[in-house]
């Protein structure tokens, strides 16, 4: 693991490509929250302990960001030229109101972000062109500092309505559950879908169709495995991973939970049906 070591001013260098900052060991002396942004195969390590003295250590790859308390200690995995950015935020921008919506900002967990990760995507065509400096870096940790104030803090919810999903927006929805059926699926990729956050979206979706989006996700992996257990030719074990579940074992309880028995049971009693 590559250590980030040193300090930096504080103007300009809120916003740092990663492989500058774990160059020149910028942001690990900053004692602000900040937001790690990985791209490409790079993986980060986050370390340290929160306010009750326990520790905490996660991995922090692409497509997922992590918002890290002051004081944590952030380096990569076997990663010479890591690529990313690692952002100070700053809880000032929007007054008392943003300081009280960092506090609630969630730490030490990971989340999944198409405005971040736009926002990345910006950053790095913007310096390959050498048309960014260091007043424009802060503007950009400072944008990205009020989305999070708004989107994670605890006034996330006042800063959209709820509003009701449309046939068209439902139809979308089962189209990109149906199509990655076999990939883990997010709430919060659902939402990205109709343009809403995730527990908003959350919400709207269970007075649309009277479950939940975690809940329907599953039922649809339930469905699908029980198309392909009617195919001889398809193994358990191939039936499980197709219809997304990790592992087989996983996939047992769940199918037996929703199905009231084993996918194997399940397959010998269509066959027993069918002849």
């Amino acid at each position: 693991m590559k250590e980030e070591t040193g300090s930096t001013p504080d103007r300009g260098l809120r916003c740092q490509a990663m492989k500058v900052a774990f160059a020149d060991g910028g942001l690990n002396s900053v004692q602000r929250p900040r937001l790690v942004i990985p791209t490409g195969s790079t993986v980060a390590r986050a370390a340290g302990c929160d306010h009750f003295g326990m520790s905490h250590s996660i991995l922090i790859s692409a497509p997922f960001v992590a918002v890290i308390p002051a004081g944590a200690q952030l380096a990569t995995i076997a990663d010479n030229d890591p690529e990313g950015w690692v952002i100070a935020l700053k809880p000032g921008i929007l007054g008392q109101v943003s300081q009280e919506a960092f506090d609630a900002v969630p730490k030490w967990s990971r989340s999944w972000d198409p405005f971040l990760r736009e926002a990345a995507d910006t950053l790095a065509a913007l310096h390959h062109a050498d048309l960014i400096d260091a007043a424009c870096d802060d503007a950009f940790a400072d944008v990205i500092s009020v989305h999070i104030a708004l989107r994670y803090g605890h006034c996330a919810g006042a800063a959209e309505p709820v509003m009701p999903l449309t046939r068209q927006m439902l139809t979308r929805i089962r189209a990109f559950v149906h199509e990655h059926i076999a990939e883990t699926i997010l709430v919060e990729q659902l939402a990205v879908l109709v343009h809403m956050g995730a527990s908003n979206f959350a919400r709207a979706f269970k007075t649309a169709t009277g479950t939940a989006p975690h809940r329907y996700v599953t039922l649809e992996r339930v469905k699908f495995a029980r198309t392909m257990l009617c195919e001889e030719t398809i193994p358990l074990i191939d039936v499980g991973a197709r219809a997304g579940f990790q592992t087989q074992q996983h996939f047992t309880e769940v199918f037996h939970r929703y199905s009231g028995v084993t996918p194997r049971a399940f397959r010998l009693a269509h066959r027993n049906a069918g002849g």
